[in-house]
Formats: structure tokens, sequence, C-alpha cells
């Protein structure tokens, strides 16, 4: 926000016109919009996820998890360690 307000100043310093501000700021909006949506799609690609499944057979294989306990909704398993039930 602080980029588009200086350029929108130094612009109508240098073209002494608001339309031509204004168009200008529209333009480098939009230029800094496609710049971020591509960063973030890039840094997204370059990661390298688990797929779904092998995130649901981590938790299943969890110390501490009661597989029959947590498929009941409101119900937590015992946790190891731990003074409570």
């Amino acid at each position: 926000m602080v980029a588009i307000a200086i350029f929108a100043v130094v612009t109508y310093f240098l073209t002494q016109s608001v339309w031509t501000t204004v168009i200008n700021t529209i333009i480098c909006a939009a230029l800094i919009q496609i710049g971020y949506v591509i960063g973030v799609l890039w840094m997204v690609g370059r990661t390298k996820g688990a797929p779904a499944n092998d995130a649901q057979d981590e938790r299943a294989d969890s110390p501490g998890l009661d597989p029959a306990s947590s498929k009941k909704p409101g119900r937590i398993g015992s946790v190891p360690g731990s003074r409570h039930p």
C-alpha cells in the first residue's frame, strides 16, 4: 500500500496530471498483484508436501492416540504420562 502511494505521488510530481497518475497507479497496482500471485504459486510449487493419505497414516500410527475413541466426536483418547485418564 505504501509503495503504491509513493508511486502515485512521484508520478503526479513528474507528470502534473491526475488522470495519468491514476492510470499509471492502477497499472502499477495490477503488476504488483500479478507478481505476488506468481511468486506465491512458484513457492507453493517448490514445496514437497506429503500426500493426504500419508498424513492420515501418521496420525493413526502416533503413540497416545486411541483409534477407537478418536472416531467418536467430542472424545479425546488418553495421553501417555498424563495423570488424567
